[in-house]
């Protein structure tokens, strides 16, 4: 009897919840009622939030307001229209900061470039470009990733593969940039991609703050607050994280500088050890004098966050969108065959010349494709700093949020067209057999305008060459009956990751 009455009482909240949702659903549009604004159908589709961005400003014409609680600063205007887009990120950009909002979600990076505006943002963008465009960088990294290619991944997967393992490919990719990104960024390699499989303290501590961040926008202040009071839930993760990030920097700041002062006293040079943690500790050209040691932090945690997690992510999506598109699988393997040289590799071949990597216009097209599909960053957020009105019509008030939703727009008909579903790298590729370029206002993976992506090339490289590495000797097999779904985070990371087999294709 207790048995049949639980079951009643269950079929009669489902039956109420489904009525309740078509009662809300306001034509796929969120309705908006007295108090609680918006938020009944923000919590109904949070766990497919990034999904429902997309239908609700497909319905919108690209355009949403969205109304949070009622006396909160929880509204927000998202917008995925591309001259709404153009507007905010290149023509008035100077109107539309990263501002109070932005330090809200991201104060645990300091005033490094990723948090600031106006002169701190140019001096570090400045830097920064210096870096990645400096003569011994490019000589390193081609260097560094050989070896991390070589002796990092390929060792892992070729072990994996002989006893037919089942792995999780977003952490493999994930340590694999992560094991780079430091190397360049501090001289110091963590080997977090090895056999033994040690535990990422930074890849934890950067997925707990971006987790915190996501409910930070979404969320009232008081709630966070409360929480991060009482340290309970993603805040004390999120302050446990900021303790890491203080202390693994730290860690690799001193032994850098002990690197530094060891070479100087002795008059010798430390070779390839070009790095930059180490050109800001001895005043290089690139950085300029060597600023307090928190300011270096930042911006080493910045260098570092930019290579944790972003092409790592659009690697594990292309390896997840390629399982299920066999040909074009098939079409990048025969461009890798007929454009790279090879060299062979403890039984492996690997390329052998990276600067051949711009021959690959369909492996090139198909990371498009992906970033078009799934973006890293599936939001941009800026705060208006003055009333304004946007291309659309949207009248925007001061101090008014504002998402850009880089997700949704890969998912606008009047963008890409009724195959806008679907993975198709052709859509890249011009008659001509060329590689067909979007204006950044529609393909706004990099962001667009003054702030785009300094990294945007970096990222291909990189992208292209663990692809071809990977491709070319192994058949990645992705296992069924998985849940591929999006965490709710600043970043687009698989919630569960990607369970997949290896098996070598020379075997």
């Amino acid at each position: 009897m207790a048995v049949s009455g639980y079951l009643g009482c269950m079929i009669l909240a489902i039956v109420i919840l489904r009525f309740l949702y078509r009662f809300i659903h306001n034509n796929g549009l969120p309705r908006n009622w007295p108090f609680v604004g918006m938020t009944p159908t923000l919590l109904l589709n949070f766990h497919r939030a990034h999904e429902k961005v997309a239908e609700v400003l497909k319905r919108s014409n690209g355009t949403f307001l969205y109304r949070g609680v009622w006396f909160t600063n929880t509204s927000f205007l998202a917008t995925c229209d591309p001259e709404n887009v153009r507007y905010i990120l290149s023509t008035n950009n100077s109107a539309y900061l990263k501002g109070s909002e932005w330090l809200k979600q991201f104060d645990i990076f300091g005033e490094a470039l990723f948090n600031s505006d106006g002169e701190a943002w140019k001096r570090h963008r400045k830097v920064f470009h210096a870096f990645l465009n400096h003569q011994q960088f490019h000589q390193s990294l081609a260097k560094i990733l050989e070896d991390r290619i070589e002796q990092g991944l390929l060792k892992v997967l070729e072990y994996v593969s002989r006893r037919e393992l089942v792995v999780n490919l977003q952490d493999l990719f994930v340590r694999h940039a992560f094991d780079i990104g430091c190397i360049m960024a501090t001289g110091c390699n963590p080997g977090v991609l090895s056999l033994e499989f040690p535990e990422n303290r930074f890849h934890k501590a950067m997925s707990d703050t971006l987790e915190a961040a996501f409910y930070r926008y979404v969320m009232p202040d008081s709630l966070w607050k409360l929480q991060s009071w009482l340290q309970i839930g993603k805040e004390k993760r999120r302050s446990e994280a900021w303790k890491a990030f203080d202390e693994l920097l730290a860690e690799y700041i001193s032994i850098q500088r002990e690197k530094s002062n060891k070479a100087m006293a002795s008059n010798t040079d430390e070779g390839d050890n070009f790095n930059f943690l180490k050109c800001y500790l001895t005043g290089h050209k690139v950085t300029g004098p060597t600023p307090r040691d928190s300011l270096i932090r930042d911006n080493v945690i910045h260098f570092l966050f930019a290579s944790d997690d972003t092409y790592s992510l659009v690697l594990t999506w292309f390896f997840y969108l390629l399982a299920k598109n066999p040909m074009a699988e098939n079409k990048i393997r025969e461009e890798v065959k007929k454009n790279l040289s090879m060299k062979e590799a403890g039984g492996l071949q690997i390329p052998s010349c990276f600067n051949e990597l711009n021959k690959l216009t369909y492996l090139h097209a198909a990371f498009c494709e992906t970033l078009r599909l799934c973006p890293p960053i599936p939001f941009e957020f800026r705060t208006c700093a003055q009333q304004d009105i946007l291309p659309s019509g949207h009248r925007v008030d001061r101090n008014m949020r504002i998402i850009i939703g880089i997700h949704a727009m890969g998912r606008m008909e009047f963008l890409w067209g009724e195959d806008c579903h679907e993975f198709k790298p052709e859509r890249w590729i011009t008659e001509e057999g060329k590689l067909k370029r979007e204006a950044p206002s529609k393909f706004s993976a990099f962001l667009a305008g003054p702030r785009i992506c300094p990294g945007k090339e970096l990222s291909f490289f990189l992208m292209k060459a663990t692809a071809t590495a990977v491709l070319h000797n192994y058949k990645v097999h992705v296992t069924e009956c998985q849940n591929i779904a999006p965490k709710n985070s600043a970043f687009y990371q698989m919630k569960n990751g990607l369970m997949v087999r290896i098996k070598n294709r020379w075997n």
